[in-house]
């Protein structure tokens, strides 16, 4: 099964937890619930329904999704819709939904995924009036367990758990009547944890992974569009999907862990806190995030170590990409962001045990932006099971807005700016870039004194240097400019190269 797939049955799973517009009647609640799920591509049986005195009861509900290579069942079960006397709405559903997936994949393998939603002593309830409904819900548990995997390239005997829950989930979720209704939500979750653990049927090993975060808060917006689970990102965006969110959360940690004939491996990975964010609409999906205060530990019997360990005051990164094909430019971008990296003692006493090396924290910063010519649906089941499939546009505009990297006592720094040249298939940049490089002399004269970098070789970089760079203010500073032109050339510094 393809991740877009999964992701796809992420997205359903979603919009049951979070219900469409609804009147401040049962039966009309019901009636929207089912306008809802039928839009999103849901073909509804029901086992029986019944309402009265305020209280409509559907029993038996299963919803069935038709997938580009598949298809998928949620067996809702029971709902309670009840009036409560005072304009709103209480919901009551199921504790327990079970989720089938079937899919072949490109290779005509077929293979079956089940698992197991569990929401036990779940509280929904709806008020406001028919211009803006409000769902307030309380979540104790949210799990997803008993996870089974069939097919005929699987093993029968395949040992693989999967436990998630998420624990006191509070908040509420805003939505607009109209011809494609807007919707805003807020919520706090205290804890989201996954473990999933799996084994070698042949008994070769084992392995496992541990993930956890904590006091999360979450706030989206956006828009419903006429869609479903079939659709690419990009005929979603175009069936006028929109969405914008933020999720805020405290401490973090996953583990991986293995176990084969070769040993043991383990690494740990923790943050104080941290950010995500991410946005997808008509200008494309932008996503990324920031954590504070991040610590990685490696460790295992392929490492000459008892461990690595890395600290980090900041990391982070971003990324921007148009989702919906067209003619003009669209932008696009990325973003690192490594800041105050600290190496374990231990590991610098390897290579420069006499301290002779600045051991003051490193920082690699990288921001890119550009435009390009998007041609086709990279998003689409088809294009990412294409081994063939060529590049889905063209490169435009290329721009390094910041380059830093400062490492052991040298500093470069750098920005720059490109457009490409498409016209015989393949791009041609020109334009120019900028680089400054302080205290890279020093660094390489402490390499060659230290014995890491032999005289001859420090000879040739410097000799290289010599051809790019020119000496710039102050002491030990180089600096370049890099110019490509048009025609093919390169120049450094005024001088041509090629």
């Amino acid at each position: 099964m393809t991740i877009s797939r999964a992701l796809s049955t992420a997205s359903v799973l979603a919009l049951f937890a979070s219900p469409a517009l609804a009147e401040l009647e049962a039966n009309q609640v019901w009636a929207d619930w089912k306008d809802m799920m039928e839009s999103y591509g849901a073909d509804l049986t029901i086992g029986s329904e019944s309402s009265s005195g305020g209280i409509v009861t559907v029993s038996g509900l299963t919803a069935n999704f038709e997938l580009p290579d598949g298809s998928m069942s949620i067996s809702i079960g029971d709902i309670v819709f009840t009036e409560t006397g005072d304009g709103a709405v209480s919901v009551a559903m199921s504790d327990s939904i079970p989720v089938e997936v079937e899919a072949t994949s490109p290779e005509g393998e077929d293979a079956k995924v089940t698992l197991t939603v569990v929401q036990p002593d779940a509280s929904l309830i709806i008020s406001g009036d028919a211009s803006e409904m409000r769902y307030d819900m309380v979540y104790p548990m949210i799990s997803m367990g008993d996870l089974t995997i069939e097919g005929s390239e699987i093993p029968e005997d395949l040992p693989l758990n999967l436990d998630f829950q998420m624990l006191n989930t509070e908040g509420f979720f805003t939505i607009t009547d109209g011809d494609l209704r807007n919707y805003t939500s807020d919520a706090t979750i205290a804890s989201m944890t996954m473990n999933m653990e799996f084994e070698d049927p042949e008994g070769n090993g084992n392995g496992s992974f541990q993930f956890s975060l904590a006091d999360m808060t979450q706030t989206t917006t956006g828009t419903l569009g006429e869609v479903n689970v079939a659709m690419s990102a990009s005929e979603m965006v175009q069936g006028g999907f929109r969405q914008e969110g933020t999720l805020t959360h405290g401490p973090a940690s996953y583990t991986i862990a293995a176990d084969g004939p070769d040993g043991a491996f383990q690494m740990v990975a923790s943050a104080a806190s941290g950010t995500l964010f991410g946005t997808f609409n008509e200008s494309g999906l932008s996503y990324g995030g920031t954590n504070q205060s991040s610590a990685i530990s490696i460790s295992g019997d392929m490492i000459p170590l008892p461990s690595v360990n890395l600290k980090m005051a900041e990391s982070g990164g971003t990324l921007k990409m148009p989702l919906v094909p067209g003619e003009d430019p669209q932008n696009f971008g990325l973003g690192i962001n490594l800041t105050g990296l600290e190496i374990d003692d231990m590991i610098w006493g390897l290579f420069d045990p006499t301290g002779q090396l600045p051991r003051d924290p490193a920082t690699l910063i990288i921001d890119i932006a550009g435009k390009g010519i998007l041609t086709e649906d990279y998003t689409s089941p088809e294009f990412a099971e294409n081994p063939n499939a060529a590049p889905p546009g063209t490169l435009e505009e290329v721009s390094v807005n910041n380059l830093l990297l400062t490492l052991a006592g040298a500093e470069l720094t750098g920005d720059g700016a490109f457009t490409f040249d498409n016209s015989i298939g393949i791009p041609i940049p020109s334009g120019v870039a900028n680089l400054k490089l302080v205290g890279g002399n020093g660094l390489l004269d402490t390499l060659v004194a230290m014995g890491l970098v032999p005289e001859e070789q420090a000879m040739g970089a410097r000799m290289m240097l010599g051809l790019f760079a020119r000496p710039g203010d102050g002491a030990d500073t180089l600096i370049s400019t890099i110019e490509m032109k048009e025609d093919g050339s390169i120049l450094a510094n005024g001088q041509r190269i090629r």
